[in-house]
């Protein structure tokens, strides 16, 4: 099976202050709402950034968890879902850049080992690059308790802390997208094939 039909079947939610946004269902042992966001972070050169997280409501209070642990260990479907709100997003935005990083140390290598292994299937729609910054980014190390199977756990998450960058980010390099390179790359960025 290829890897974008594996997706679920999305949600197109609407535009709210230019975030595009889009809502599926995770399913396996329990239905997880996530969303997919796709905000701007740089106008004069169309760029936009992806996130996704999981949809909870906490005591009426709703938000998205990008930092959630409960998942049904579909991340093929997730990430492929993920991929198809992105293609929708291009229909009407043929000139936009799309812009993806994990934003934990884990996330982001997890996210670039399902490009580069179905990097043949996105490739086919995408032209895809990864960069590197002039700035370092700082690491913050943060406790986490999880429920695993009804125990709960105390883990080390290694997040990447955004606000300790500048606003104006140095871009370093920019190449395409080599699978046998992805440990350089600190984020990764997405452009509608030309023939699509």
């Amino acid at each position: 099976m290829d890897f974008l039909e594996k997706a679920y079947n999305y949600n197109f939610e609407g535009i709210t202050n230019e975030v595009y946004q889009f809502r599926f269902i995770s399913t396996g042992i329990q239905e997880i709402t996530k969303i997919v966001s796709i905000s701007p972070v740089d106008k004069s050169h169309n760029w936009y950034n992806v996130g996704f997280g999981n949809l909870e409501n906490n005591d009426g209070s709703v938000r998205v968890n990008d930092l959630a642990e409960i998942n049904n260990n579909d991340y093929d479907e997730v990430l492929a879902t993920v991929f198809m709100c992105i293609l929708h997003f291009f229909n009407s935005n043929r000139d936009c850049t799309i812009l993806f990083f994990g934003n934990t140390l884990h996330k982001h290598r997890l996210y670039k080992q399902k490009i580069s292994s179905n990097i043949s299937s996105l490739e086919q729609y995408l032209d895809i690059s990864g960069g590197k910054i002039e700035e370092e980014i700082t690491i913050i190390e943060k406790k986490q308790t999880i429920t695993r199977k009804g125990k709960e756990h105390e883990r080390t998450i290694r997040e990447k802390d955004l606000t300790s960058l500048q606003k104006d980010i140095v871009v370093k390099q920019i190449e395409k997208y080599n699978k046998d390179k992805t440990a350089d790359y600190q984020f990764v960025l997405f452009k509608l094939k030309n023939d699509q």
